[in-house]
């Protein structure tokens, strides 16, 4: 069993690392809206921004709490050592100019995706920014990692995440969440028309790379996105979704080295 000191510690860590994340999710606060959005007290609060400030993890703008950039670092340089990101950058960069559309690379942790790696084309809608966070359910990138992770794997994101409905078009209906699993394993593309943003159209390909004869894990997916007006038909169900799925065999066949 812990000690008590090492239960203050573990306590004391918790509340720092709430308050830092509060202090991401809003982009910046005061003291005492951190208070308040945390329920801790404005006292202890304040000890831990000390603190981080003291180690540059936030910065003090006239009594407003931001995140450091020091962030930009530490994510640089877990991206860098990536070997997903490493072999589909040029792949990512090839697409948008090709396309001239919006091309993203994600993968998943905590069960979350996240935006690793994008370029926009010359007509290319930029619509996030890399090291973006993202629920799996309601994008073509999303549902192709989740079509092959693990049943098990699966339900556990559904059940800490949910099936939030962003869009009238966002898929909330584990059944039918399922099916499109089905779908996407069978034709080996995932689509999705305005689940994640009214206007926007996404079909995307998943990324794997065979640990023995028999199992293959997902290390991420690439996407072509678009507007809606322009996502339809022969162009976008039949050769924008041959681009991203030969890309994304391209980036399996070299991944296979590292």
């Amino acid at each position: 069993m812990p000690k008590t000191g090492e239960k203050k510690r573990i306590k004391a860590s918790k509340r720092t690392l709430q308050i830092l994340d509060t202090l991401m999710e809003v982009g910046g606060a005061t003291g005492t809206e951190l208070a308040e959005a945390t329920g801790l007290p404005k006292s202890t609060v304040h000890y831990h921004l000390k603190t981080l400030e003291d180690f540059e993890y936030v910065v003090n703008a006239s009594g407003e709490y931001k995140p450091a950039l020091k962030f930009l670092t530490i994510g640089n340089g877990r991206r860098a050592g990536m070997d997903l990101y490493r072999v589909a950058k040029p792949q990512v960069d090839r697409l948008a100019k090709e396309t001239g559309e919006m091309c993203v690379l994600m993968c998943e942790e905590y069960g979350y995706g996240f935006y690793l790696y994008s370029n926009s084309g010359e007509r290319g809608v930029d619509f996030e920014a890399t090291g973006s966070r993202k629920t799996l359910h309601d994008n073509a990138l999303g549902k192709a990692i989740l079509a092959y992770l693990p049943q098990e794997r699966v339900d556990s994101i559904i059940e800490t995440r949910g099936l939030l409905e962003n869009t009238r078009h966002t898929v909330t209906d584990r059944q039918r969440l399922m099916k499109q699993l089905d779908r996407i394993r069978e034709q080996g593309v995932a689509f999705d028309r305005e689940e994640q943003l009214e206007g926007l159209c996404c079909v995307a390909a998943p990324i794997t790379r065979y640990v023995d004869k028999e199992r293959q894990d997902v290390l991420g997916s690439i996407s072509l996105a678009g507007p809606a007006s322009r996502m339809e038909g022969e162009y976008f169900e039949d050769e924008l979704a041959r681009l991203v799925s030969d890309a994304a065999n391209m980036i399996e066949l070299e991944i296979q080295d590292y």
